[in-house]
């Protein structure tokens, strides 16, 4: 059963060609996407998820319709990774 994603509440930097996101949902939906993760920056508690390519081609993937779906697998395998990722960060 496909995922849903809606649309992402943090609004990049348009001039940038990164994407970051705290999100964890929308990080595991681009992940889940295929976006390859770039890095994981964090300042303290939180924790920003940074994937390639600016806000206007990242936007496509959460605001056309029929784009924004993802198998539920995948988006579950992918939320793991994630948080498998911060709790790794969180110790270093």
């Amino acid at each position: 059963m496909p995922i849903t994603m809606p649309m992402p509440m943090s609004q990049p930097k348009p001039e940038s060609d990164e994407f970051g996101t705290s999100d964890l949902g929308q990080a595991a939906f681009l992940l889940a996407k295929e976006l390859p993760l770039l890095r994981v920056d964090h300042g303290g508690e939180r924790v920003v998820f940074v994937f390639p390519g600016s806000a206007e081609q990242t936007a496509h993937l959460f605001y056309r319709p029929g784009q924004n779906l993802v198998d539920a697998r995948k988006f579950h395998l992918s939320l793991r990774e994630l948080r498998g990722l911060t709790r790794q960060e969180r110790w270093r």
